[in-house]
């Protein structure tokens, strides 16, 4: 009974030992996906959202308050004044933002403006009438900092700019005609065997249309993240067979250039 017992103890123990070894290992963090890119309407969406939520908190305010003077970086400022000149700035944005100009400069500014209204606010009491509602416009701007390539509250000289849905869309268009046009170079390379040739081919096909699905898919406002990550394995595919066959091409060099600024304009950029 007492060997038995033994036995039987001594085999928890051991799973026991095996469990904590098992959980002391440092497991690898997962690669953390890119972010979605937004399409134009989708940040046209979130645009008016900031005017929204920056309204809301203003109008938490206490009317006090918006009456006085605090103290800031460069002396006092008039809060009215200020809260004045921040709603300037969303609006601005608003009537601004077009499929035509992205309005780096404009969500730089409201970025800034925001940012000191941010440190005064994180000052304040927790219980400060319209905290909760400068929280929850923080959520929108960082999700409006994360459009335009940066982060909130906004570092000192950081770069604010995005690339506008057109941007992507001719870059797309650009790889499927320099990859349409590279697909007839490799009829003209001889010196490459035959099978070589017809497998570089074929590969080229599917990346073309794989470049027309990104440019669809930009084109009706859908993700498309996941589609440009697969297309730059395409056309890593290509490039491996361009390094070992030496294929002579002026139109491979196009491909990787339009495909260097769709990768920009994602913010997949190495």
């Amino acid at each position: 009974m007492t060997n038995q017992f033994s036995t039987a103890s001594g085999r928890r123990l051991g799973v026991l030992l095996l469990a904590g070894a098992l959980a002391s290992w440092s497991v690898p963090a997962a690669a953390q996906a890119p972010a979605e890119r937004l399409g134009d309407k989708d940040v046209k969406a979130l645009v008016d959202t900031i005017d929204t939520s920056r309204d809301k908190f203003e109008g938490n305010l206490e009317g006090s308050f918006k009456g006085s003077m605090v103290k800031g970086p460069n002396g006092e400022t008039k809060v009215a004044g200020a809260l004045q000149d921040y709603q300037d700035s969303t609006k601005k944005l608003q009537g601004r933002f077009t499929p035509d100009y992205a309005a780096g400069p404009e969500v730089a500014k409201i970025l800034q403006q925001a940012t000191l209204i941010d440190a005064y606010m994180k000052s304040q009491p927790l219980t400060m009438k319209g905290r909760t509602e400068w929280e929850r416009h923080v959520v929108d701007l960082n999700r409006l900092a994360a459009v335009y390539g940066t982060t909130f509250p906004l570092p000192a000289g950081a770069t604010v700019q995005r690339a506008n849905d057109k941007e992507p869309i001719a870059a797309a268009a650009g790889i499927a005609s320099a990859g349409s046009r590279f697909k007839s170079d490799l009829d003209k390379a001889k010196s490459v065997p035959k099978p070589a040739r017809d497998a570089a081919k074929k590969d080229t096909e599917v990346m073309v249309k794989q470049a027309n699905t990104v440019k669809g898919r930009i084109s009706d406002g859908k993700p498309a993240t996941a589609d440009v990550q697969l297309l730059g394995e395409h056309i890593a595919k290509l490039q491996a067979v361009m390094g070992a066959q030496q294929i002579p091409s002026t139109n491979w060099p196009m491909v990787q250039a339009s495909f260097a600024n769709l990768q920009k304009a994602f913010g997949l950029a190495k």
